[in-house]
Protein backbone atom coordinates (compact mmCIF):
# COMPACT_ATOMS: atom_id res chain seq x y z
CA UNK A 1 0.00 0.00 0.00
CA UNK A 2 2.71 2.74 0.68
CA UNK A 3 4.17 1.85 -2.99
CA UNK A 4 0.87 2.29 -4.50
CA UNK A 5 0.91 5.69 -2.32
CA UNK A 6 4.41 6.77 -3.19
CA UNK A 7 3.59 6.38 -7.11
CA UNK A 8 0.84 8.18 -7.02
CA UNK A 9 2.37 11.22 -5.36
CA UNK A 10 4.92 11.12 -7.59
CA UNK A 11 2.53 11.20 -10.34
CA UNK A 12 1.31 13.84 -9.27
CA UNK A 13 4.12 16.23 -8.26
CA UNK A 14 6.22 15.43 -11.42
CA UNK A 15 5.63 16.89 -15.14
CA UNK A 16 5.38 13.62 -17.05
CA UNK A 17 6.67 16.09 -19.88
CA UNK A 18 9.42 16.57 -17.75
CA UNK A 19 9.63 12.68 -17.24
CA UNK A 20 9.56 12.17 -21.24
CA UNK A 21 12.33 14.22 -22.24
CA UNK A 22 14.67 12.42 -19.49
CA UNK A 23 13.06 8.75 -20.79
CA UNK A 24 13.97 9.21 -24.06
CA UNK A 25 17.25 11.28 -23.94
CA UNK A 26 19.73 10.95 -26.19
CA UNK A 27 22.58 11.66 -23.80
CA UNK A 28 25.18 8.71 -22.53
CA UNK A 29 25.49 10.49 -19.94
CA UNK A 30 22.28 10.66 -18.74
CA UNK A 31 21.80 6.58 -18.69
CA UNK A 32 20.80 6.73 -15.14
CA UNK A 33 18.48 9.11 -15.34
CA UNK A 34 16.91 7.78 -18.57
CA UNK A 35 16.64 4.32 -16.54
CA UNK A 36 14.93 6.02 -13.83
CA UNK A 37 13.04 7.52 -16.04
CA UNK A 38 11.55 4.51 -18.21
CA UNK A 39 11.04 2.21 -14.64
CA UNK A 40 8.94 4.77 -12.91
CA UNK A 41 6.50 5.07 -16.27
CA UNK A 42 6.22 1.20 -16.17
CA UNK A 43 5.27 1.76 -12.22
CA UNK A 44 3.21 3.89 -13.38
CA UNK A 45 1.40 2.37 -16.23
CA UNK A 46 1.01 -0.51 -14.31
CA UNK A 47 -0.58 0.72 -11.03
CA UNK A 48 -4.54 0.62 -11.35
CA UNK A 49 -4.22 4.28 -9.86
CA UNK A 50 -2.42 5.66 -12.79
CA UNK A 51 -2.67 3.00 -15.57
CA UNK A 52 -5.14 4.98 -17.70
CA UNK A 53 -3.63 8.46 -17.31
CA UNK A 54 -0.02 7.43 -17.93
CA UNK A 55 -0.69 5.18 -21.31
CA UNK A 56 -3.16 7.94 -22.92
CA UNK A 57 -0.46 10.44 -22.17
CA UNK A 58 2.61 7.78 -23.91
CA UNK A 59 -0.18 7.06 -26.72
CA UNK A 60 0.21 10.42 -27.48
CA UNK A 61 3.79 10.76 -28.23
CA UNK A 62 3.31 8.29 -30.93
CA UNK A 63 3.38 10.79 -33.87
CA UNK A 64 6.81 11.77 -33.28
CA UNK A 65 9.52 10.76 -35.81
CA UNK A 66 12.53 10.43 -33.56
CA UNK A 67 13.13 6.69 -33.79
CA UNK A 68 14.85 6.86 -30.04
CA UNK A 69 11.64 7.86 -28.70
CA UNK A 70 9.50 5.46 -30.85
CA UNK A 71 11.58 2.27 -29.42
CA UNK A 72 11.88 3.57 -25.67
CA UNK A 73 7.57 4.11 -26.16
CA UNK A 74 7.30 0.74 -26.82
CA UNK A 75 9.70 -0.62 -24.63
CA UNK A 76 8.03 1.05 -21.79
CA UNK A 77 4.53 -0.38 -22.99
CA UNK A 78 6.12 -3.69 -23.61
CA UNK A 79 6.78 -3.91 -20.17
CA UNK A 80 3.71 -2.79 -19.13
CA UNK A 81 1.92 -5.80 -20.88
CA UNK A 82 -1.68 -6.64 -20.85
CA UNK A 83 -2.68 -3.36 -19.02
CA UNK A 84 -1.85 -0.99 -22.13
CA UNK A 85 -3.67 -2.58 -24.29
CA UNK A 86 -7.52 -1.11 -23.86
CA UNK A 87 -5.80 2.18 -23.84
CA UNK A 88 -3.53 1.78 -27.00
CA UNK A 89 -6.90 0.52 -28.75
CA UNK A 90 -9.42 2.89 -27.43
CA UNK A 91 -6.86 5.23 -29.49
CA UNK A 92 -6.74 3.44 -32.87
CA UNK A 93 -8.85 4.68 -35.49
CA UNK A 94 -8.31 5.85 -38.98
CA UNK A 95 -5.49 8.67 -39.34
CA UNK A 96 -5.21 10.55 -42.54
CA UNK A 97 -2.67 12.87 -42.12
CA UNK A 98 0.84 11.88 -41.78
CA UNK A 99 1.49 12.93 -38.27
CA UNK A 100 -1.66 10.42 -37.96
CA UNK A 101 -0.65 7.69 -40.32
CA UNK A 102 2.90 7.91 -37.87
CA UNK A 103 0.79 7.34 -34.65
CA UNK A 104 -0.85 4.51 -35.96
CA UNK A 105 1.93 2.73 -37.49
CA UNK A 106 3.02 2.65 -33.83
CA UNK A 107 0.46 1.52 -32.49
CA UNK A 108 -0.08 -1.53 -34.50
CA UNK A 109 4.38 -2.13 -34.16
CA UNK A 110 3.64 -1.57 -29.59
CA UNK A 111 0.36 -3.87 -30.16
CA UNK A 112 1.90 -6.40 -32.09
CA UNK A 113 5.29 -6.55 -29.37
CA UNK A 114 2.75 -6.91 -26.17
CA UNK A 115 1.20 -9.68 -28.05
CA UNK A 116 -1.86 -11.90 -27.23
CA UNK A 117 -5.08 -12.52 -28.25
CA UNK A 118 -6.34 -9.29 -26.99
CA UNK A 119 -4.63 -7.29 -29.66
CA UNK A 120 -6.56 -9.35 -32.37
CA UNK A 121 -9.82 -6.93 -32.66
CA UNK A 122 -7.65 -3.34 -32.90
CA UNK A 123 -5.58 -4.82 -35.57
CA UNK A 124 -8.05 -6.54 -37.25
CA UNK A 125 -9.49 -3.13 -37.89
CA UNK A 126 -6.61 -2.08 -40.37
CA UNK A 127 -6.26 -4.74 -42.42
CA UNK A 128 -8.33 -3.38 -45.23
CA UNK A 129 -6.75 0.32 -45.03
CA UNK A 130 -5.89 2.06 -48.25
CA UNK A 131 -2.36 2.61 -46.81
CA UNK A 132 -0.48 -0.46 -47.92
CA UNK A 133 1.88 0.09 -45.13
CA UNK A 134 -0.95 0.33 -42.71
CA UNK A 135 -2.01 -3.18 -43.82
CA UNK A 136 1.42 -4.34 -43.59
CA UNK A 137 1.62 -3.82 -39.79
CA UNK A 138 -1.41 -4.52 -39.27
CA UNK A 139 -0.55 -8.06 -40.42
CA UNK A 140 2.50 -8.19 -38.49
CA UNK A 141 0.69 -7.71 -35.53
CA UNK A 142 -2.21 -10.39 -36.25
CA UNK A 143 1.03 -12.73 -36.59
CA UNK A 144 2.43 -11.89 -33.10
CA UNK A 145 -0.64 -12.09 -31.80
CA UNK A 146 0.27 -15.81 -31.37
CA UNK A 147 -3.27 -16.63 -31.81
CA UNK A 148 -4.85 -18.71 -34.01
CA UNK A 149 -8.42 -16.31 -33.96
CA UNK A 150 -6.42 -14.02 -36.32
CA UNK A 151 -5.80 -16.96 -38.88
CA UNK A 152 -9.23 -15.66 -40.47
CA UNK A 153 -7.29 -12.67 -40.87
CA UNK A 154 -3.97 -13.14 -41.76
CA UNK A 155 -5.30 -14.76 -44.83
CA UNK A 156 -6.94 -12.16 -46.25
CA UNK A 157 -3.51 -10.77 -46.82
CA UNK A 158 -1.74 -13.67 -48.71
CA UNK A 159 -3.96 -12.63 -52.13
CA UNK A 160 -2.93 -8.77 -51.48
CA UNK A 161 -1.78 -6.60 -54.29
CA UNK A 162 1.23 -5.20 -52.65
CA UNK A 163 4.35 -7.58 -52.38
CA UNK A 164 5.40 -6.46 -48.96
CA UNK A 165 1.89 -6.57 -47.81
CA UNK A 166 1.59 -10.52 -49.15
CA UNK A 167 5.06 -10.90 -47.38
CA UNK A 168 3.90 -9.58 -44.23
CA UNK A 169 0.88 -11.94 -44.73
CA UNK A 170 2.81 -14.53 -44.99
CA UNK A 171 5.05 -14.57 -42.40
CA UNK A 172 2.55 -14.18 -39.44
CA UNK A 173 0.47 -17.14 -40.94
CA UNK A 174 3.93 -18.92 -40.34
CA UNK A 175 3.82 -17.82 -36.59
CA UNK A 176 0.46 -19.22 -36.18
CA UNK A 177 -0.83 -21.74 -39.11
CA UNK A 178 -2.35 -25.03 -38.27
CA UNK A 179 -1.86 -28.13 -40.62
CA UNK A 180 -5.35 -26.95 -42.35
CA UNK A 181 -2.95 -23.82 -43.69
CA UNK A 182 -0.18 -26.04 -45.24
CA UNK A 183 -2.06 -25.55 -48.70
CA UNK A 184 -1.61 -21.77 -48.31
CA UNK A 185 2.14 -22.09 -47.90
CA UNK A 186 2.61 -24.11 -50.35
CA UNK A 187 1.24 -21.62 -52.70
CA UNK A 188 3.00 -18.82 -51.42
CA UNK A 189 6.36 -20.85 -52.60
CA UNK A 190 5.36 -19.86 -56.37
CA UNK A 191 4.68 -16.10 -55.48
CA UNK A 192 6.54 -14.18 -57.47
CA UNK A 193 7.88 -12.04 -54.69
CA UNK A 194 11.11 -14.01 -52.92
CA UNK A 195 10.07 -12.40 -49.87
CA UNK A 196 7.19 -14.30 -49.81
CA UNK A 197 8.16 -17.44 -51.67
CA UNK A 198 11.15 -17.39 -48.30
CA UNK A 199 7.62 -16.51 -45.40
CA UNK A 200 5.87 -19.04 -47.17
CA UNK A 201 9.34 -21.99 -47.08
CA UNK A 202 9.64 -20.85 -43.08
CA UNK A 203 6.29 -21.66 -42.46
CA UNK A 204 6.38 -24.94 -43.88
CA UNK A 205 9.37 -25.71 -42.33
CA UNK A 206 7.55 -24.79 -38.73
CA UNK A 207 4.77 -27.08 -39.70
CA UNK A 208 7.44 -30.30 -39.85
CA UNK A 209 8.22 -31.75 -42.72
CA UNK A 210 7.26 -29.39 -45.42
CA UNK A 211 8.74 -31.90 -48.26
CA UNK A 212 5.97 -34.15 -47.49
CA UNK A 213 3.32 -32.00 -48.43
CA UNK A 214 4.58 -30.98 -51.60
CA UNK A 215 5.09 -34.40 -52.48
CA UNK A 216 1.02 -35.52 -51.04
CA UNK A 217 0.26 -32.12 -53.26
CA UNK A 218 1.96 -33.48 -56.69
CA UNK A 219 4.81 -31.16 -56.23
CA UNK A 220 8.29 -32.44 -56.69
CA UNK A 221 10.59 -29.96 -58.47
CA UNK A 222 14.36 -30.15 -56.80
CA UNK A 223 15.61 -27.81 -59.42
CA UNK A 224 14.04 -24.73 -57.19
CA UNK A 225 15.73 -23.31 -54.26
CA UNK A 226 12.91 -23.72 -52.01
CA UNK A 227 12.08 -27.03 -52.17
CA UNK A 228 15.21 -28.03 -52.18
CA UNK A 229 15.58 -26.29 -48.98
CA UNK A 230 12.88 -28.58 -47.69
CA UNK A 231 13.56 -31.83 -49.22
CA UNK A 232 17.38 -31.57 -47.52
CA UNK A 233 15.71 -30.85 -44.13
CA UNK A 234 13.15 -33.84 -44.29
CA UNK A 235 15.27 -36.57 -46.74
CA UNK A 236 18.76 -37.17 -47.63
CA UNK A 237 20.14 -37.00 -51.29
CA UNK A 238 22.27 -39.89 -52.06
CA UNK A 239 22.34 -40.95 -55.74
CA UNK A 240 21.57 -36.87 -56.98
CA UNK A 241 24.87 -35.93 -56.84
CA UNK A 242 25.04 -35.82 -60.84
CA UNK A 243 21.62 -34.09 -61.09
CA UNK A 244 22.51 -32.11 -58.53
CA UNK A 245 25.97 -30.39 -60.17
CA UNK A 246 23.09 -28.97 -63.61
CA UNK A 247 21.36 -26.83 -60.64
CA UNK A 248 21.77 -23.64 -60.31
CA UNK A 249 24.22 -22.07 -57.27
CA UNK A 250 21.31 -21.48 -54.83
CA UNK A 251 20.02 -24.98 -55.34
CA UNK A 252 23.06 -26.27 -54.94
CA UNK A 253 23.95 -24.67 -51.80
CA UNK A 254 20.42 -25.59 -50.32
CA UNK A 255 21.47 -29.63 -51.38
CA UNK A 256 25.06 -28.98 -49.76
CA UNK A 257 23.65 -28.23 -46.37
CA UNK A 258 22.09 -32.08 -46.32
CA UNK A 259 25.50 -33.74 -47.42
CA UNK A 260 27.46 -36.21 -45.67
CA UNK A 261 31.42 -35.00 -44.83
CA UNK A 262 32.55 -37.43 -48.04
CA UNK A 263 29.67 -36.43 -50.09
CA UNK A 264 30.94 -32.48 -49.29
CA UNK A 265 34.97 -33.63 -50.46
CA UNK A 266 33.50 -35.04 -53.49
CA UNK A 267 31.41 -31.92 -54.29
CA UNK A 268 34.25 -29.89 -53.80
CA UNK A 269 36.05 -31.52 -56.32
CA UNK A 270 33.70 -30.55 -59.19
CA UNK A 271 32.80 -27.41 -57.91
CA UNK A 272 33.44 -24.40 -59.81
CA UNK A 273 31.78 -21.57 -58.19
CA UNK A 274 33.95 -19.46 -55.54
CA UNK A 275 31.43 -19.11 -53.23
CA UNK A 276 29.91 -22.27 -53.28
CA UNK A 277 33.77 -23.78 -52.60
CA UNK A 278 34.00 -21.30 -50.03
CA UNK A 279 30.92 -22.75 -48.32
CA UNK A 280 32.48 -26.33 -49.13
CA UNK A 281 35.40 -25.84 -47.09
CA UNK A 282 33.94 -24.15 -44.47
CA UNK A 283 31.42 -26.87 -43.98
CA UNK A 284 33.90 -29.47 -44.11
CA UNK A 285 36.01 -27.72 -41.39
CA UNK A 286 32.99 -27.57 -39.18
CA UNK A 287 32.43 -31.12 -39.41
CA UNK A 288 36.19 -32.35 -38.56
CA UNK A 289 36.50 -29.56 -35.86
CA UNK A 290 32.80 -31.08 -33.96
CA UNK A 291 34.39 -34.60 -34.21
Amino acid sequence: MPVVFLIVVLLCESDLEVLYEQATTRLVSYRAVKDSAVALFVELGRDSSTSDSTVDFLVSKFDTKSSVQRHTLKNILVEIGDKAIDRIAAHVDYRGSEMEARALKQSLWVLGEIGGERIVDPAAGFIRDTEWSVRSGAFTALGKSGSSRALPYVREGLSDTVALVRKSAFHSLAQIATEGDVAYLIDGLDDPFYGVRYAALSGLRKSGCGWSYLIHAGIDDLNDFFYMSLKTECDTLHGFADLIRSMPPSVRKAAYSNFSQEEMRAALATELHPLLINYLIKRIAQIENVE
